[in-house]
């Protein structure tokens, strides 16, 4: 590590003295000074020295072209917008500065959320020249925001081909892998730009957050301690510390963690979550619902996030409210057992015990392995209703296509999906929607062929399920299962995808393989789902570990004695014990609806 600080102060004074050497055209030597002294500011990233000296070189008789790129700089690295504006948007640049100008102005144009503004910058900044990295980094960006995902895969590429030891390109290309292969074939290019600038706080975070997720805890915790060994007071060191509190489940250490933040990650989704799990901890359940529900508004599609408000919600006595919510996305084909459970605990709790009776019974039912399309919800109704005079907007259109493919108008859906195609040729999301098209008319090929170009820019876990689908429609039983098992190895922490594991391992017939993977999910995200401990119990029972299979019955049990699949497996783990007439009292309670 001494020999990268050396290496990285070396590289540093290297670009210091070629920044430096720019000099100011028929400047004096006062203006001149004073503009190597704001450079010299931007570098050390403190925007308001560079202002000032900035101004004393225009002061000095410097000209407003030759300056304005850098002054723009300074005023962007103040967050002051405005002000960046006033020298930027006229893109009055010096030949010298033209291209960091355009650049610059590009920054400022996302900053402003303004993408075909940023685009048009970004080209002027790329005429007449091959850019700089830092160019394409902030261009792959824009591409990925625009959602043109291969095309910002293609600019983090060009931005390491420019220059291979740039450390905002090797950390956009780590996190694009982390997005595509998951967080252990990532950290190779954190650990790469690390080598370069080991001090770097941006990467030290994107390192430690993915060190987290790949399950190194502990060199997770080292990095973290590093970064506040560097900066006592960096708020994402606390947060992501407060992850790791939480993963472990010490929530008390958790919540004083995250309170060192300061606030400065409220609206940070993941650090959202964090405060709503939290809550949930500690009882607060109408804190719990306030934090939840802000972030399902942000992320409407995310059904982690659906199950905890829904639960919150519940445990708050709000199941009217869970009804009105989530009882349409119950009624659909694809709702999850635990989905199903909540609402029935709902119209429990509203006194309604024969609709509650439904939805149990249908909770208790295995898990159909069928891929349906994706809900639309009501975020997803919302901008249906305001974009419906544009139905090729692409925000529009992903929840246009999942009602044609609710609908069953496959036909329909196949026509406007190559339509989307033709107009977003580089989007991931059209891709997994044309796949979802091509699933639906039985081309698994085909539907394979979209997911694996999708997957080269994310594969979430959704994804995955689809992608084993299409290669059980083909007959590869043996390559999904490879595909599931490749998944849960990059994402050791996500126990959804451990359970999926578990179930193509059981419907395989190799109970011993899926009792270890049920017990694993069972660590990760199983604490409150009956269904996973009795299926884990029935794996028990059929390997002959009868005490073992008791245990998870009963824990089942204790949580959801009204679901039919629970006492069933409950009763057989009774009689294995010996305990035959709690066994049939149990069984004569059981409902119609058999486990396995």
């Amino acid at each position: 590590m001494p020999d990268s600080r050396r290496r990285l102060r070396g590289a540093l004074a290297a670009l210091t003295l070629l920044v430096l050497a720019v000099p100011l055209s028929g400047a004096g030597g006062e203006a001149e000074a004073a503009f190597k002294d704001g450079r010299a500011a931007l570098l050390r990233g403190d925007g308001v020295a560079a202002e000032v000296a900035l101004r004393r070189a225009v002061d000095a008789g410097a000209g407003k072209p030759a300056v304005a790129a850098w002054m723009g700089e300074a005023y962007l690295d103040q967050g002051n917008l405005d002000a960046a504006r006033t020298w930027l948007g006229p893109g009055q640049f010096s030949p010298a500065t033209r291209q960091h100008g355009f650049h610059m102005l590009a920054r400022l144009e996302l900053a402003d959320d303004d993408l075909a503004a940023a685009g048009q910058a970004f080209a002027k900044a790329l005429e007449g020249n091959g850019g700089t990295a830092e160019i394409w980094v902030d261009l792959g960006r824009l591409h990925y925001r625009a959602g043109e995902h291969h095309q910002a895969l293609a600019a983090a590429e060009t931005a390491l081909r420019l220059d291979r030891t740039n450390i905002r390109a090797l950390e956009f290309r780590g996190q694009l892998a982390r997005d595509a292969q998951g967080p252990i074939a990532s950290l190779p290019w954190f650990e790469e730009g690390l080598t370069h600038a080991p001090d770097d706080m941006s990467l030290l975070g994107e390192y430690a957050a993915t060190l987290g997720e790949a399950g190194r805890a502990k060199d997770m915790l080292r990095v973290t301690r590093q970064m506040i060994a560097l900066d006592g007071e960096n708020p994402r060191a606390f947060y992501l510390q407060a992850v790791l509190a939480a993963r472990a489940g010490n929530f008390g250490l958790a919540r004083k963690l995250l309170y060192r933040t300061d606030d400065k990650f409220d609206q940070m989704p993941a650090a959202m979550l964090l405060e709503g799990v939290l809550e949930m901890d500690a009882g607060n359940w109408t804190l719990a619902v306030e934090a939840l529900d802000q972030l399902a508004r942000l992320q409407p599609d995310n059904d982690r996030i659906t199950l905890l408000l829904a639960r919150a919600m519940l445990e708050n006595g709000d199941g009217s409210e869970v009804i009105a919510r989530y009882r349409k996305l119950a009624d659909g084909r694809g709702a999850s057992p635990y989905l199903l459970t909540l609402i029935g605990r709902a119209f429990e709790q509203d006194g309604d015990r024969e609709s509650a009776a439904i939805y149990l019974d249908r909770a208790a039912r295995v898990p159909s392995s069928a891929i349906l399309a994706l809900p639309v919800g009501e975020t997803g109704e919302l901008v249906l209703f305001r974009y419906g005079g544009d139905p090729y907007r692409i925000d529009a259109a992903v929840p246009r296509l999942r009602h044609m493919l609710a609908a069953g108008r496959v036909a329909e859906a196949a026509g406007v999906a190559a339509a989307l195609m033709r107009r977003y040729p580089g989007s991931a999301d059209i891709e997994t929607l044309s796949g979802d098209v091509a699933l639906a008319r039985g081309d698994g090929a085909e539907a394979l062929r979209f997911y694996s170009s999708a997957a080269q820019i994310s594969r979430p876990f959704t994804l995955m399920t689809r992608m084993a689908a299409a290669l059980r429609l083909t007959g590869g039983e043996a390559e999904a299962r490879k595909l599931a098992a490749g998944f849960l190895a990059q994402h050791p922490q996500d126990g959804e995808a451990a359970e999926f594991l578990a179930r193509m391992a059981m419907q395989a017939g190799q109970w011993q393989r899926a009792r270890v993977l049920y017990a694993y999910a069972r660590t990760r995200n199983g604490g409150r789902n009956p269904l996973l401990y009795a299926t884990l119990a029935d794996a028990q029972l059929r390997l002959g570990n009868d005490a073992e299979a008791l245990d998870d019955a009963d824990s089942a049990f204790e949580m959801q004695r009204a679901n039919p699949a629970v006492s069933r497996v409950f009763a057989r783990a009774l009689e294995r014990a010996g305990r035959g007439k709690e066994a049939k009292a149990l069984l004569a309670k059981a409902q119609r609806t058999p486990f396995a």
